[in-house]
């Protein structure tokens, strides 16, 4: 009896053994599907939330998209030779006219008439649009740092054989240093590096060490957008990334002062005029605009979305439409 009973003991350790695995199994499996259907409803709930962003995400863009293209009119442009973002090289030769002009002078001085800047030749001309901007960039200059030691060396070349170089535009000023009536080169570091930081703000781009390019504050504001979310950028990535984008799809973008932006590019019609579409506003009155020749094949379009703006500006900074395709 006690070797059976022994062995029946033994028997019921197993069954107890093996039941105890199994009810450890069958935990550790509820567990794990617990744990599943939790990872499921989190990735749910992740998925919903990309879901939900992404198509927020179109929403907008079809919002946006929508608000330029529910009202618009036509300009017609007819040289893409003009403007300010044209390029100008031994390939582009600059075809275009020079907008309105001023001397230099009287904008080496603050309103005050204290003076801020020097300059090579003082009766030089140059755009207006950009000396009034190269006046506002020297007053902010001297106001942070205490300098009045930049210098204007050059505008707008003398020769005028072959218009080879940007500065033909009207649009370029070239910069020095004049410290103690000893001129220097402009490196753009220690003091001078606000300039190279800041230019933007008025419309401004740097062309190598120390040129200055006034292309406007719509194209500024675009490349320093570009330049945030896709490393350096500059005219020349502007000029081509721009062309993937059209006025049905155009590229939306806001400036450092919360200025709404979209832009877009045109390609150049068969005939004598190109049509560029620009939004209007429920009254029929045009979002501020800026249209640009590229000096090749079509043109640079920039729509202030900001409803408190009717700036009618072109590229040539000209408030005349066809102007601004050199009409």
């Amino acid at each position: 009896m006690s070797d059976i009973n022994r062995i029946k003991v033994y028997k019921y350790k197993n069954i107890a053994a093996a039941m105890a695995v199994m009810l450890l199994a069958l935990v550790a499996l509820s567990t794990s599907c617990k744990v599943g259907d939790t990872d499921k409803k989190a990735n749910n709930i992740g998925n919903s939330t990309a879901d939900s962003s992404a198509a927020d995400d179109t929403a907008v863009d079809t919002a946006n998209g929508k608000r330029l293209t529910k009202n618009y009119v036509y300009k017609e442009v007819q040289s893409v030779g003009e403007g300010l973002l044209v390029q100008v090289d031994s390939d582009h030769p600059y075809i275009g006219k020079i907008g309105e002009t001023d001397t230099l002078y009287r904008y080496l001085f603050t309103a005050d008439g204290e003076q801020i800047m020097a300059a090579g030749l003082p009766s030089d001309e140059a755009m207006t649009e950009m000396l009034i901007a190269l006046n506002s960039l020297a007053v902010d200059f001297r106001n942070a740092t205490g300098l009045d030691t930049l210098m204007v060396t050059s505008l707008i070349p003398d020769d005028t054989a072959v218009k080879k170089d940007e500065a033909y535009i009207g649009s370029c000023a070239d910069l020095m240093v004049n410290e103690d009536g000893e001129y220097k080169p402009f490196t753009g570091i220690k003091d001078y590096a606000w300039v190279t930081n800041n230019c933007y703000r008025y419309g401004f781009v740097m062309r190598g060490a120390s040129r200055l390019r006034y292309i406007g504050k719509e194209a500024a504001a675009c490349i320093k957008d570009m330049s945030r979310s896709e490393g350096a950028a500059g005219l020349e990535k502007l000029e081509t990334a721009i062309k993937d984008y059209t006025f049905e799809e155009p590229l939306y973008f806001t400036s450092d002062d919360g200025a709404e932006y979209a832009g877009y590019f045109v390609p150049s019609g068969d005939g004598a005029t190109t049509s560029v579409p620009v939004p209007a506003k429920a009254d029929d009155s045009e979002y501020g605009n800026f249209i640009s020749g590229n000096n090749d094949d079509g043109y640079i379009v920039f729509v202030s979305l900001s409803e408190d703006t009717s700036v009618k500006k072109n590229g040539d900074g000209s408030n005349d439409s066809s102007a601004a395709a050199g009409g």
